[in-house]
C-alpha cells in the first residue's frame, strides 16, 4: 500500500509504523518480514502483539538492518579483509483507548548501529495518535465520512544519542500525519484507501498513497506510491497464517519484500463475554427448537459484536440453509394439499411457509387459493343449510356468491335458482315465462279462471319449481272449483287477487 500504514487500523504491522495502532487489535499476532535490498542489504523483523484489555495492547518488535562481507582495501584497492555493517533496533510499545475515539501509543527503543569496528547505541522513543470518526462497526457498511480515521505518529521524539566515532549521530525526527478510509460492502470484503505524508526534521517532503481490496478475508490486492515509485502487492490469508508480498521499482533494480503474520485467540472483555455468552444461549435456544427467525437475528447481534465468530457464522449459514431446505418441503405438501383439495390440511401449511419466509410469491398464491376454495364451501354449507329451513332470503345470498365464483361447484346452480324462485320467483323467470305469467294474472284477475290455469301450468313446465306459480295455480283451481253456476254474478275478492 506504498508504505502507508500510520492510519490503518486493526493489523499489528501498523505498530511499527504508529503505536497508537496497538489499540485497535483484539488478536494475538507474530509478525516477520524480510526484504533483499540493494548493495547486498538485507531489512529483517520479528514482532509479537498481545492485546490485554479491550482497546489496549503491548507489541515488542526486532528489526535488522545489515550489509555483511564489505571488502577493506588499501589505497592500492588491495583487499585485506571484510567487514559488516548493520542498524538494530529492539522496540517496546503499548497503546490505549486515552477517551472515546481517541487511541494513544509510545514505543521505547533501544538503537544500536555498528560499522568495523566501531559501534555506538541510544534509547529513542516513538509517538502517535489515531482519532475514529465512527464509533460503530456498522458505520463501515455504507459510505459516509464516518470511515475516516486520523492518525499522527512521530518518530524519535526523543532521540536516540548515538556515538560512532568522536561526536554523537542523532537519527532525524520524523512526522507523519495520515488518513484512511474504510468501506466494507460485505461481512467478508474490504476496501482500504490510505494517504500519508512523511516530514523529515531535514530533508524532502514524500507523499504516500495506497489502497488494499479484500476479498473474503483470504485474499488481498495491494498497489500504491511510496513517495518514489509505484508499489504493488499481494496477501493470502489461510488457516490464521497470512503470506504477503511487495514489489516496488528503484533505480538500482527491484525490491521485493516478503512478510509471515500468524494471528491466533481472541480477547474477550469479561463483560463483554458475559453479554456474548447470554446472547448465544439465546440463539442456541431459538436454533435448537427451530425457530428460524428469531434464531438468525440471535446469532446477527452476536455477530455485531464479534463479526468474526466462528461459532455465529456456521450458525447463521447452517440455519438460513435449514430454513430454505423447510420452506421447499413446506411448500410441496401445501401444493399437493390443495391439488387434492384438502384445504383443512393446506392452510396451516401454508402458514409455516409464511411465518418461515412472509414474502414468499407461491405460498401467498397458494393461500388465495384456498382462501378462494374456503370462501366457496363455507358459503355453500351456510347456503344449503338456510335452504333446508326454508329461509330463501339467506339461502340466495350464500348461494349467489358460491354460483358467481364456481358455477360447477357441486349441485349449487340448481339449489341457487331454485332459491331465487321461492324468495324472488317474478326476478328469477326469463321474459318469455314473466309475459306468459302476466296473461295469466290478467285472466284470473277477469274471473276466467280456467284460461289462468292454463297459462301458468305453461309457465310451471318451464320453471316447476317456481314457488309463486304453484301459489297461485292453487289459488285459482280453488276459486274455479267454488266458481257459481251460469247466470250467478261472480263476486272478486280483491284481498286474495294475485
Amino acid at each position: 500500500m506504498g508504505g502507508t500504514g500510520v492510519a490503518v487500523t486493526g493489523d499489528g504491522d501498523s505498530f511499527f509504523s504508529n503505536p497508537a495502532a496497538l489499540a485497535t487489535l483484539n488478536q494475538n499476532e507474530i509478525l516477520t518480514f524480510h526484504a533483499p535490498l540493494l548493495f547486498d542489504t538485507l531489512y529483517d523483523s520479528i514482532g509479537y502483539v498481545n492485546p490485554v484489555g479491550t482497546h489496549n495492547s503491548f507489541g515488542i518488535g526486532f528489526t535488522r538492518i545489515g550489509t555483511t562481507d564489505i571488502l577493506q582495501t588499501q589505497t592500492n584497492i588491495q583487499p585485506l579483509s571484510t567487514f559488516s555493517s548493520e542498524e538494530l533496533q529492539g522496540l517496546l510499545g503499548y497503546g490505549f483507548q486515552l477517551v472515546e475515539g481517541i487511541d494513544f501509543g509510545a514505543t521505547i527503543k533501544y538503537y544500536r548501529e555498528q560499522f568495523f569496528t566501531y559501534q555506538g547505541s541510544g534509547v529513542g522513543v516513538d509517538l502517535g495518535v489515531l482519532y475514529h470518526l465512527s464509533k460503530d462497526k456498522r458505520d463501515f457498511r455504507q459510505l459516509g465520512y464516518r470511515n475516516f480515521t486520523f492518525g499522527v505518529s512521530a518518530s524519535n521524539v526523543l532521540q536516540p544519542q548515538v556515538k560512532l566515532f568522536q561526536t554523537e549521530d542523532q537519527p532525524v525526527r520524523v512526522f507523519r500525519p495520515a488518513l484512511s478510509y474504510l468501506f466494507e460492502p460485505s461481512s467478508s470484503s474490504t476496501l482500504w484507501l490510505a494517504f500519508e505524508s512523511e516530514i523529515p526534521q531535514t530533508g524532502d517532503l514524500l507523499f504516500k498513497a495506497g489502497a488494499e481490496y479484500g476479498l473474503n478475508k483470504t485474499l488481498f490486492v495491494r498497489a500504491g506510491f511510496d513517495g518514489v515509485s509505484p508499489t504493488a502487492g499481494a496477501g493470502l490469508r489461510v488457516a490464521g497464517f497470512e503470506v504477503d508480498y511487495a514489489f516496488n521499482q528503484r533505480d538500482l533494480g527491484p525490491l521485493h519484500r516478503f512478510s509471515l503474520t500468524y494471528r491466533f485467540g481472541f480477547f474477550h472483555d469479561p463483560i463483554q463475554a458475559q453479554k456474548i455468552d447470554l446472547l448465544k444461549w439465546v440463539a442456541r435456544s431459538y436454533t435448537k427448537t427451530g425457530d428460524y427467525d428469531p434464531a438468525i437475528q440471535a446469532w446477527k447481534n452476536v455477530l455485531k459484536e464479534y463479526p468474526d465468530d466462528p461459532e455465529a457464522v456456521k450458525s447463521l449459514r447452517d440455519l438460513q440453509r435449514d430454513r430454505k431446505n423447510a420452506v421447499q418441503d413446506q411448500l410441496q405438501a401445501a401444493r399437493a394439499a390443495v391439488k387434492r383439495g384438502d384445504f383443512d390440511k393446506a392452510l396451516p401449511l401454508i402458514a409455516k411457509i409464511m411465518s418461515l419466509d412472509p414474502g414468499n410469491p407461491e405460498a401467498r398464491d397458494l393461500l388465495k387459493q384456498v382462501d378462494k376454495n374456503l370462501l366457496v364451501s363455507s358459503n355453500y354449507v351456510r347456503g344449503v343449510e338456510a335452504y333446508s329451513k326454508e329461509d330463501y332470503e339467506m339461502a340466495v345470498q350464500y348461494l349467489q356468491t358460491v354460483y358467481e365464483i364456481n358455477p360447477q361447484y357441486r349441485d349449487v346452480k340448481h339449489l341457487y335458482h331454485d332459491a331465487q324462485s321461492h324468495y324472488m320467483p317474478l326476478q328469477s323467470m326469463p321474459k318469455e315465462l314473466t309475459d306468459l305469467y302476466a296473461r295469466g294474472v290478467d285472466y284470473y284477475m277477469g274471473g276466467q279462471y280456467t284460461k289462468a290455469i292454463e297459462a301458468w301450468e305453461k309457465v310451471l313446465e318451464k320453471d316447476p319449481k317456481n314457488y309463486l306459480v304453484q301459489r297461485n295455480l292453487e289459488e285459482a283451481r280453488s276459486r274455479l272449483k267454488d266458481k257459481p253456476g251460469p247466470g250467478s254474478p261472480e263476486k272478486q275478492d280483491s284481498k286474495n287477487n294475485p
